[in-house]
């Protein structure tokens, strides 16, 4: 049995290896929305470079607006329409931190900000056994180590329940997603108001239009905040593969007799690309716009594997907006206590929001993964996770990673699994489901506010899920051990 597993992994490898990582359909190319690459010389800046966020305050007129506008000598570059804030590009000499101190005084202001930077919350391992231990831990042996038999999200017991619904769509606020992924292609959201006539996504051709109304033009698959096209491809070479492995974890397709599953099989991934290739950062215009999408086009569920640890009147406010989307969040990975140094967007205090730390093959916070006892939430498995990866980086198609970006989409795929087995519930009322359904555990006692782990059989069962529910395609989910073990 091994040998012929082995055997099989290594045909559909090769065929990942020699299949084309382009589509046959045109999308935007990234390369027109890059900005001045003189500026972005200065790396690992905690903010972009030459702009900056304002917001108006709503007494200001037309007019007033203008005038500063042209005193200060800033260019619009692009709204956030959510949230009504101005994304402005600074004059040559005029500098962020300058610029910044000036609005904050200026009477026509609310805020004015830097556009920080918020960073993947994942860190690299090195591939060993590849098996999908979080969804299933037997004591496989992972990277040299037997871990602890039920140490695990309990997914398999769950799909038995549901294994997902193809109308629950999941937001991947990300590096992009390698949209073209054979275990992701078949769950990648299509916007059906810019068809325009095609029968599907592999028909259909740009023609230039914004065919639904919603202010994106050919926004087929999703958008790029950061380059503004509709190609939200995970292509950097250098900071890509992030968004690609995220989707997979909440919702790669299963029971497709290949690759991984994720904990969702049949959910819809949005991909929404966020990523400054020059810096490898998240800006939070672009993130805040990506927000607000998601919301405007119907997401379900948002995932967020990024943070940064300074507060942005910009993010809060986009997180704020978001009022009919289940937001899940990364809460870091510097082993520090978020009670006593904030982390963003996972501190804040939205009751549609979860804040996720990462276990290992033990059930113990993983060394790296941030915790709080007041501003996290639950912790699932984050340590050595393997999944999807992009192409433009590794033509293998996957890879593992850890991280707290990691065990963020598994509360991800499982808030995607309670709101396919019951659509009644609200936002909050699923984020509250989750927290009220864990395995509590010592190691996570004081760490985060529910001292446990997610179980995603219990939180089925918690949100009233039961018989057997299978609105996603193919039957119960007992046989997807015998999809487990990638050798």
């Amino acid at each position: 049995m091994y040998l012929i597993k082995k055997i099989a992994w290594m045909a559909i490898g090769l065929i990942l290896f020699f299949a084309p990582v382009t589509l046959s359909t045109e999308l935007t190319p990234k390369a027109g929305g890059m900005e001045n690459t003189t500026i972005h010389a200065q790396k690992h800046l905690p903010y972009v470079p030459g702009r900056i966020l304002v917001k108006y305050r709503s007494a200001a007129t037309a007019a007033a607006k203008t005038d500063m506008q042209t005193l200060y000598g800033l260019a619009v570059k692009k709204e956030i329409p959510s949230i009504g804030t101005l994304v402005f590009k600074l004059p040559e000499g005029l500098d962020v931190k300058t610029a910044v101190r000036q609005l904050r005084d200026d009477p026509r202001v609310e805020y004015a900000e830097p556009d920080y930077y918020a960073h993947p919350e994942a860190i690299p391992n090195d591939p060993a056994f590849s098996t999908q231990w979080g969804l299933n831990n037997t004591g496989q042996v992972i990277g040299g180590v037997a871990g602890r038999p039920g140490a695990d999200i309990n997914a398999p017991a769950a799909w038995d329940l549901t294994v997902g619904s193809d109308s629950i769509i999941i937001a991947v606020i990300d590096t992009g997603v390698d949209i073209g992924h054979p275990d992701l292609r078949p769950n990648l959201w299509v916007n059906t108001g810019e068809l325009a006539g095609a029968a599907s996504f592999d028909d259909w051709q740009p023609n230039g239009l914004d065919d639904d109304g919603n202010g994106y033009v050919d926004d087929i698959v999703g958008w790029d905040f950061f380059f503004n096209t509709n190609n939200p491809n995970d292509e950097s070479k250098k900071f890509g593969g992030h968004g690609t492995h995220v989707a997979g974890i909440a919702a790669a397709r299963g029971n497709n007799g290949a690759g991984v599953t994720g904990v969702s099989w049949a959910a819809r991934i949005m991909p929404l690309a966020a990523m400054d290739y020059n810096d490898g950062g998240l800006p939070i215009s672009a993130v805040a716009g990506a927000l607000g999408y998601a919301e405007q086009m119907g997401a379900h569920v948002i995932n967020m594997s990024l943070g940064l640890y300074q507060d942005s009147h910009t993010l809060r406010n986009a997180i704020s907006a978001v009022q009919h989307a289940v937001i899940v969040c990364a809460a870091g990975n510097d082993g520090t206590d978020n009670d006593v140094r904030p982390h963003y967007p996972s501190g804040y205090p939205n009751a549609n929001l979860i804040a996720v730390a990462a276990t290992d093959q033990f059930d113990h916070r993983v060394w790296y993964s941030n915790f709080g006892a007041a501003s996290v939430d639950v912790a699932a498995p984050g340590a050595r996770i393997y999944s999807t990866y992009s192409r433009f980086v590794d033509a293998s198609g996957y890879t593992f990673l850890g991280g707290t970006s990691m065990a963020t989409p598994m509360v991800a795929g499982l808030a995607a699994l309670i709101r396919a087995g019951n659509g009644t519930l609200s936002p909050v009322q699923v984020v509250s489901i989750i927290k009220g359904s864990v395995d509590k555990r010592p190691s996570l006692s004081g760490r985060v506010s529910t001292g446990g782990r997610i179980n995603a059989l219990q939180a089925l069962r918690a949100a009233g899920v039961g018989g057997g529910g299978d609105s996603g395609g193919g039957s119960g989910g007992c046989f997807i051990r015998t999809l487990q073990s990638v050798h």
